[in-house]
């Protein structure tokens, strides 16, 4: 027989990482993930946060997973100065807010798939996302992005 401190000891380690919820500015649910964004690295061209997503879920590392985002159709293409870089806009489904790209596979080196984005890393755009912790509390948008909300 197990007591209550057993039971929870045995619910705690059944109900795996904790999982970081993010929402663009308008409110909309769109990643959820075991690592917090701040914690993931950027890139130096645009400050978008590198986020690894993973096929399947697993107890001991990293995942993420894009929800209820709306994918372009077609990729935009942007001139950088070391050449083009062909990118996948993910856009909120409420207000179409671009919270984040993936790239062409003819973006890296290495084997690649022919054609096509790149599927196991999405570049987040901070300014468009907000934590599920942040909205709790009241965290301003208008310090993070230089928005001004209008008055009703």
């Amino acid at each position: 027989m197990q007591n209550a401190k057993d039971e929870s000891a045995t619910a705690a380690n059944v109900s795996g990482p904790a999982v970081h919820t993010y929402h663009c500015l308008c409110t909309e649910l769109v990643l959820a993930s075991t690592t917090p964004l701040k914690t993931l690295s950027t890139r130096t061209a645009d400050r978008a946060i590198i986020c690894p997503l993973s096929p399947t879920p697993s107890a001991s590392s990293h995942y993420a997973v894009l929800h209820n985002t709306i994918l372009d159709r077609k990729p935009t293409m942007l001139q950088r100065q070391d050449g083009f870089e062909k990118r996948y806009l993910h856009r909120c489904p409420r207000c179409e807010l671009i919270v984040g790209y993936q790239l062409d596979e003819s973006q890296y080196e290495g084997p690649r798939k022919p054609g096509g984005r790149r599927e196991d890393v999405v570049y987040l755009l901070s300014e468009g996302l907000t934590s599920t912790e942040e909205m709790e509390v009241g965290e301003s948008v208008e310090g993070r992005t230089g928005l001004v909300a209008a008055n009703g």
